[in-house]
This record gives structure tokens, C-alpha cells and sequence, in this order.
């Protein structure tokens, strides 16, 4: 454009904005009526805060508030402009540190000009995250909305996570969102593919739940960044109008997303948007929006195709990237649902809850899955912070469940002789597991002691550790036993007594001659004692053989790939990834059967039997523990990697007897099967199981789970760190070789659980969950109490109808939360309490009162579609 054109065409929109002040109330109005042959380009103004990945949260605030000022301005100066805000750690701290603009901010969400979304926390990782772990960012953060905004968020906004599983659309819809927006997770997107994802349509979920899904195929951004000048502006929207073309039906509208990583708004836009519109010659008008305005066009099409199924795997790198932090998020998960579950339990009692102090806790958590943070994708010093941050929740998390355990100890009946440990299960249903015990002895001449269960028999315990006095007596004692029958939430009492005298032995058998084999009632479990593989594995009932080749074997191999991706620097990233994930082969990497230790020990015990060995793993060290209890129908093994290499990746191998299996892995509220040879994220276990027989692999914080020709995979880590970024979005070449973890020696938990039948015959889903939920053993003062020694609070009668979350609710009411687990529907199961029930609600995930239930002799009865959600709010007669 040269100086003359130029100068006239300032001059030109000179005129046009002193023409249009006083008018563009209705401007956009007259632009549609002036056009409506034509389609419309629905043009979203947004910006994506960054949560915390390659900037601190802090240095993030600092960036991205003065961008809402600037929206502000934009919405007080143009009467058609609109903008779109979502998470609340975004907002929330700009009307925190903003009060002066707090006024106008509130008119524009009432008016409906400034458009809140997504209604979380964080814009977060929802495949790795538990199911409850998503409800408690709708409940913060949709709870502040309301309370604060008088706002209900109807929009799912999930732009730049890294996928999503098959129970989104069922868990949206019960928080009351009428729509899911995304970028990440279409089946395809390349010129060439057909068919392609639409960019409208309906997603049915697992339960067949059905939602509005709005899918943007070139990302949140690429409306943004639009010349200031008419002409370019013209070509810059035509050609982004045009790309859009294969996504959408013929002559339909269309959306622009307007915005990216903290990006400022364009103050350009309310003009050129008028300009372009005053053209008569382009074959489609504009109008700025907010995503709603957009959903009610879609909402009057008919044949809008629907899709099945999830959208996943994108990223599968992010699964075993920094791999602490998955331990970290979901240790905090159960943490903090402990916390809440002793909290309804002492609200109950008679105890008042503390719900400021428990999202206090809560917060830094959801903040932590940030779908960036979640995955590992960070530079150091965010990685720093973040871990700060979770030590801070584990705090609050462990003052809270001390709190909530000591009100509810003080109503048991824990007198009788020796030293009270309460046993306290935290799940929905009578389980057997192993606890373990602490005690200290202020008497001398103490030479054993007797672990005595409610009816006061002696149970078989195992000395794990002591410390003695200078006369040999016992001072401290660490012990493990197996507490069985515990009640749903809830407890038993144990008693420890000292003994003068020698009883039963406690400590542990070493074998160190090469013994290899550990048993119980249900395995029997052969080992090479000199790498800790585990070689054979019998299943007892049906005397068959779950393994064709050696387990427990990790392999080291190299990988290049960043943080996102496994192999192979970022990619795409938005379409989901097909390419086969074989299983690792001699020559292209190394295993932990390549080398052996020369001595390793076998402990054996009348409650566990363990292996242990240590050897190096080329330049690492690689220790592995193999463990089998009494009564208990799981192998668990601790595996400890102490890594000084770069760009490797661990994954241990389980090659199962299994042949022409499904593949089967837990997801949030649900389970899906999967295809083979490729890497998804697993809630708490995978299986492999044909019409008789299965394996069940149970993980504790490691997502990344593969089968592929019958060789179960589980990713423990990988050595890695960005490999290379484009300048923006916060990123400034800054260090992230911590994620090489050079060093560091990082523990993993997990176990096999071989058994008759598929997952379902099984009960796998307890299993995973059992694994993840020890326990939890308190020592208590001798006094009297109304409760039992012997007693729990619930009892649900179906199998497959999981208790999902028992928390205090809103007016010393309890929230009950279960989902079906199996696929199948379920009529009249029923959930007995142990408490006078005053009175029951079905709910939606905000809590919200729907239906009434009928209760009858304290029991609500309910029927069950496959895999859905049910919530129950009920207000229970005080104990007190």
C-alpha cells in the first residue's frame, strides 16, 4: 500500500469511527441485517493464561492481569465488542488485586459481553487426575462464580488439554455445562483425511451420555494477530474463514478463535471488524461473540453428526515425564478424600466441619494439574514451585485428617489391655488388608508382644524394624499384620501387648542362599534371585500359569523425544496419535535381566514374604522388592531406579499367558477398552483377560500403561527435558534439565493380581483401588466411647457400584457419590448407613437438590444405567 492509499484510507476510518460513535450499540445488528444470505464468521476474542509451566503461577498473574484491563477497556469503549475469560486462578486474583475494576467486571458478566467458561480452577489434565479430582475443580471454582459473579458457567472449555477420556460429556452435563469446546484429541486433521472431525457435533460419552462439542482445528488461536490495516485485515480473515471450510457444512458459519498463550486483546479489532462488515463485496459477514452465541446457531441444525468414544492418546510422552509429580498428585488425591471422608464421618459425631481450611488444602493441588503441570512440561524453577506447592496441600491435607481421625477416635471404645491401635478403612466396602503398627515400650524387660484383633484373638504380626534398650528389651517396635474384615468406613480395634516372655517369632527368616519362591494361598511365585525377575507365576485356583516369559524385567531405552512426546520432539499435538508402541526389543534396548547382583535376600515372615535385589543397570542402579502377604490376592513389588543418563525411558514388562485378550484400563468414573500397541493414561489398574482368565497390573501414580502381543507395559519414567520451543507463550530458553532427574533415585509402586475370569468377575476395580488406599492404622488412648470396637458407617450391596466420594456437604449435610464400574446396569441397589437419615436427595456434581428419596430403615434404593454417576445429598441425625 503505498503513502497516498495510505493517507486516505486513515482518513477514511477517520470519518467512519466519528460516524459510527454515537451508533455502534446496534452495529453489528445492522451488519447482519445488511447480509443475511451470507454466512457469519463468529469472531471469540479470548486469551489462554498459562496457569504456570514455563513462568512461575506468580509470574504468570503478572503477565496476564494488566490483559483484563485491557479486555476491560475494550468492553467500555465498544458496545459490540465481547470477550471470553475462563479459570478462576485467572480472574479471581485480578478481582483481588483490582477492586477498582470490580464493579465494571460484574456488569459486563450480568450483560453478558464478558463470557465465563470452563468453570475450573485451571484449565487441567483430565486423564490422569481422578474423577473426583475434576468434581473439585466444578465445585471451587463454579461455587465461586456463583457466589461471587452470579454467574452458572454452561461452558466446557477445554482448549489446550491434553486430551480427554469417554465420561466427559456424562461428568459436564451433571455440572450443569451445556457444551465442550477442545482442540486437542480429533481422529484426524490432515488436507488429505477423510472423512475429517467436524467442527460441530454431538460427543456421546461411555454411559451414552450426549453433549454439544465444538472442535477447533487449527487451536484456540488463529484468528489472532490480524493486520490493523482493511485490506490485510480482509485477506488475513478470508483465508482463515477459508481453511475452515473442510471442518464445517456448506455455507454454515463459522467460529474464530481470537487469542493465545497470555496474549494482550487487539484494540484494533472493534474497528476493522465494522470496516470489514461495511465491505459489500466479502462473502461472509463478522460479528465479535462469546462461545454462547455461537452454540444457539449450531443448536438450530438438524443432522449434526455424533462421535463415540474418547479422545485420546495425544501427548503420550506426558505420562511418565517428571513421574514424581503423578506420584505427588496422587498421593495428595487420596490425602485430601481421606480428609474429607473423616470429616463427614466426625460431622456425624457431632463435630463441626472446616470447609474453608479443606479448599485451602484442596487449591494448590488443582492447581498442580494444570494440564502443563500435570504432564510434566515446565522449566526448573516452576518445578521447584511446584513442588513447594504440594508440600504446602500435604500439610494442610495431614492436619485436616488428624483433626477429623481425633474426634472420631474419641467416641470408640478402645479400652482393654495393652496399647489400642485403630485400624480405620477408608472404602466403600468390608475389605482385608495389611496394616502396620508403631509402639513404643516405657517398660524394660520387654521380649515379644501379641497383636490381639476385636474378639481377642492373636493375629500373626512381623516385626518390619526395632530399636532396643542396652538390656536387649524392646524400646520401639514397626510391625506389620493383617487386619481383616474391616468394615466400610470404618474401623476396627487392635490391641498390642507387651510379653516378658518370647511368643510367636515376629522377626523375618533370611534366607540369603539363593531361595527364590514366594507363596501364599492364592500364588505361588518363582524369582531369579539374581536380577528380581519374576520367572513363574501359578495361579492356584485353576493351577495355571499367568506368565509366558519372565516378569517384573525393566528395560532402558533411549528416547530423544521432549516432555510431550515419546522418541520424538512436539508435534502436532492435536490429532490423536495411532503410530504403533511395540514391545521394547533386545539390540534397541537394554533390560534389568542384563546384569545380576552377586547376593540377594529372601525374608520370610507369617504375614509377608519378600525378595530383595540390587544390581546395576549400565550406569544406573536398579533395586527391586518382591512381596506377597497372607490372604492377600496380589504380588506388590517396590521397584527404586537411581538414574545418571539423559534421554532414556524405563518401562517394566510383564508378558502374560494370555492370548487374544482385551485390553481393558480404568478411566475417571469408568473403564474402557483400549486398543493394543499403544500408550494411554490408566487410572489405577490395566487388564488383560480372556472369557477364563486374566491378568490385572495395579499401578500407584503411573499413567502410562500399554499392552501390546500380550506383554502388559508400565511406564516408570523417562529421562528427558525440552528439546526445543518456539519463543513465546513465557518461554525463554530457560533450563529444564532437571527432568533428566540425574541422581535421583525415584520409587515405584505396583502388583499383579492374576485371576479367574474377566476384570469384572474379578473385582479388579476394588483391587486398584484397595492398592491405592491403604490402611490407616492411628494409636489411640484407652477410654470408653459409643462406638464399637468393631464397626463402619455404610454398607452399599452391589459389587459394582463403587463409592466414589463421602465428604462433608453444604449445611452438615454428607454427600454420597457412587458410580456403576462394570458396564452393566444395575436396578435396586441400595446404600444402608449406620445413622438415623433424616433425609435424601439425588444431586447434581454442584450439589445442587434434585429428586427426594424415599428412605426406608435408613436405606436408599436406586437403579443404575452402565457406568453412571449418581450423587445423593443426605442429612443424617447427629451423634452426638
Amino acid at each position: 500500500m503505498n503513502n497516498k492509499i495510505r493517507l486516505a484510507f486513515v482518513l477514511t476510518s477517520l470519518c467512519l469511527f466519528a460516524q459510527i460513535s454515537g451508533e455502534r450499540a446496534n452495529a453489528q445488528a445492522v451488519s447482519a441485517q445488511t447480509a443475511t444470505n451470507k454466512p457469519t464468521l463468529w469472531f471469540l476474542p479470548h486469551t489462554h493464561w498459562e496457569g504456570a509451566v514455563f513462568k512461575t503461577r506468580e509470574e504468570y498473574l503478572e503477565i496476564g492481569l494488566p490483559d483484563i484491563l485491557t479486555a476491560l477497556r475494550l468492553l467500555k469503549e465498544n458496545p459490540e465488542y465481547r470477550f471470553t475469560l475462563d479459570q478462576v486462578a485467572y480472574f479471581k486474583p485480578f478481582l483481588e488485586r483490582y477492586p477498582e475494576e470490580a464493579a465494571a467486571f460484574r456488569k459486563f458478566v450480568k450483560e453478558g459481553r464478558l463470557e465465563i467458561v470452563c468453570g475450573l480452577d485451571v484449565m487441567p489434565d483430565v486423564n490422569m487426575p481422578s474423577g473426583e479430582s475434576f468434581v473439585r475443580q466444578i465445585l471451587y471454582s463454579k461455587g465461586y462464580c456463583r457466589e461471587e459473579l452470579g454467574v452458572d458457567v454452561k461452558v466446557g472449555w477445554l482448549l489446550d488439554t491434553f486430551g480427554n477420556h469417554a465420561q466427559i460429556p456424562q461428568v459436564l452435563k451433571l455440572a450443569g455445562y451445556n457444551s465442550f469446546w477442545f482442540w486437542r484429541g480429533a481422529e484426524n486433521r490432515d488436507d488429505n483425511a477423510r472423512p475429517k472431525t467436524p467442527s460441530d457435533f454431538i460427543w456421546q460419552g461411555l454411559d451414552g451420555t450426549k453433549i454439544p462439542a465444538f472442535f477447533l482445528p487449527y487451536s484456540y488461536g488463529p484468528f489472532y494477530g490480524s493486520p490493523s490495516d482493511l485490506p490485510g485485515f480482509t485477506a488475513f480473515m478470508t483465508q482463515r474463514f477459508n481453511q475452515l471450510a473442510p471442518f464445517s457444512p456448506p455455507g454454515a458459519d463459522r467460529v474464530g478463535m481470537a487469542g493465545v498463550d497470555v496474549c494482550e486483546p487487539e484494540l484494533h479489532i472493534p474497528m476493522s471488524v465494522y470496516l470489514f462488515n461495511k465491505q459489500t463485496n466479502q462473502p461472509f459477514t463478522m460479528r465479535i461473540a462469546v462461545p454462547t452465541d455461537y452454540e444457539k446457531v449450531v443448536a438450530k441444525r438438524t443432522n449434526i453428526p455424533v462421535i463415540t468414544g474418547e479422545r485420546n492418546p495425544v501427548f503420550q510422552g506426558i505420562y511418565s515425564s517428571r513421574i514424581e509429580l503423578k506420584h505427588w498428585m496422587r498421593n495428595m488425591e487420596r490425602r485430601l478424600m481421606t480428609a474429607e471422608k473423616f470429616g463427614a464421618v466426625a460431622n456425624w459425631l457431632g463435630a463441626t466441619n472446616d470447609e474453608a481450611g479443606l479448599w485451602r488444602a484442596w487449591e494448590p493441588s488443582l492447581f498442580n494439574v494444570t494440564h502443563d503441570l500435570a504432564s510434566g512440561v515446565m522449566t526448573d524453577k516452576v518445578y521447584d514451585d511446584t513442588i513447594r506447592s504440594y508440600e504446602f496441600s500435604r500439610r494442610l491435607a495431614e492436619e485436616l485428617m488428624a483433626m477429623g481421625l481425633d474426634k472420631i477416635v474419641a467416641h470408640i471404645d478402645t479400652r482393654g489391655e495393652g496399647v489400642a491401635l485403630t485400624v480405620f478403612n477408608t472404602l466403600g466396602w468390608t475389605r482385608t488388608d495389611v496394616a502396620r503398627g508403631d509402639v513404643g515400650f516405657s517398660e524394660g524387660g520387654v521380649k515379644d508382644f501379641d497383636v490381639i484383633d476385636p474378639t481377642g484373638k492373636i493375629v500373626p504380626s512381623q516385626l518390619t524394624e526395632a530399636n532396643h534398650y542396652k538390656d536387649g528389651g524392646f524400646r520401639r517396635v514397626k510391625f506389620a499384620f493383617v487386619a481383616r474384615d474391616i468394615p466400610a468406613l470404618g474401623h476396627s480395634v487392635y490391641r498390642v501387648v507387651a510379653r516378658q516372655n518370647g511368643g510367636t517369632p515376629k522377626a523375618s527368616v533370611i534366607d540369603t542362599n539363593g531361595g527364590n519362591v514366594l507363596e501364599n494361598s492364592f500364588y505361588r511365585a518363582g524369582f531369579d534371585p539374581g536380577t528380581g525377575a519374576l520367572t513363574n507365576l501359578l495361579v492356584k485356583a485353576g493351577d495355571w500359569q499367568a506368565l509366558k516369559s519372565p516378569a517384573n524385567v525393566v528395560a532402558r531405552e533411549k528416547d530423544v523425544g521432549d516432555f510431550w512426546e515419546l522418541y520424538q520432539s512436539l508435534g502436532d499435538g492435536s490429532v490423536m496419535m495411532t503410530r504403533p508402541l511395540p514391545v521394547p526389543q533386545p539390540g534397541q534396548a537394554t533390560f534389568s535381566t542384563d546384569e545380576r547382583a552377586t547376593n540377594s535376600t529372601l525374608n520370610r515372615g507369617p504375614v509377608f514374604s519378600e525378595l530383595v535385589v540390587q544390581h546395576p543397570l549400565g550406569t544406573n542402579r536398579f533395586t527391586t522388592i518382591a512381596r506377597i502377604y497372607d490372604g492377600i490376592p496380589r504380588v506388590e513389588f517396590v521397584t527404586k531406579i537411581l538414574n545418571n543418563e539423559q534421554h532414556v525411558r524405563y518401562r517394566m514388562l510383564v508378558p502374560t499367558a494370555i492370548t487374544n485378550g482385551k485390553n481393558f484400563q480404568e478411566i475417571p468414573f469408568g473403564a474402557i477398552e483400549r486398543p493394543n500397541a499403544q500408550e494411554f493414561p490408566a487410572q489405577n489398574w490395566i487388564d488383560y483377560s480372556d472369557e477364563k482368565r486374566g491378568v490385572a497390573l495395579l499401578n500407584r501414580g503411573q499413567p502410562g500403561n500399554n499392552i501390546a502381543d500380550g506383554t502388559m507395559m508400565l511406564s516408570l519414567m523417562r529421562a528427558t527435558h525440552i528439546n526445543w520451543y518456539g519463543i513465546g507463550g513465557g518461554y525463554e530458553a530457560q533450563s529444564t534439565d532437571s527432568g533428566f532427574a540425574l541422581g535421583k533415585e525415584l520409587t515405584f509402586n505396583y502388583a499383579l493380581m492374576p485371576h479367574a475370569g474377566d476384570w469384572r468377575e474379578a473385582n479388579v476395580s476394588r483391587a486398584g483401588m484397595e492398592f491405592n488406599n491403604p490402611l490407616v492404622v492411628q494409636k489411640v488412648e484407652s477410654h470408653a466411647g459409643t462406638l464399637p470396637k468393631n464397626w463402619g458407617l455404610i454398607e452399599i450391596s452391589k459389587p459394582n457400584v463403587m463409592l466414589s466420594a463421602f465428604k462433608p456437604g453444604k449445611d452438615d449435610a454428607t454427600i454420597i457419590r457412587v458410580y456403576e464400574t462394570d458396564g452393566h446396569a444395575t436396578d435396586g441397589a441400595e446404600i444402608k448407613l449406620n445413622a438415623k437419615i433424616i433425609s435424601a436427595n439425588e444431586a447434581n456434581l454442584m450439589e445442587d437438590l434434585g429428586a427426594k428419596l424415599k428412605v426406608a430403615n435408613n436405606t436408599l434404593r436406586f437403579d443404575l444405567h452402565p457406568f453412571e454417576i449418581k450423587t445423593f445429598v443426605v442429612r443424617v441425625k447427629t451423634d452426638e
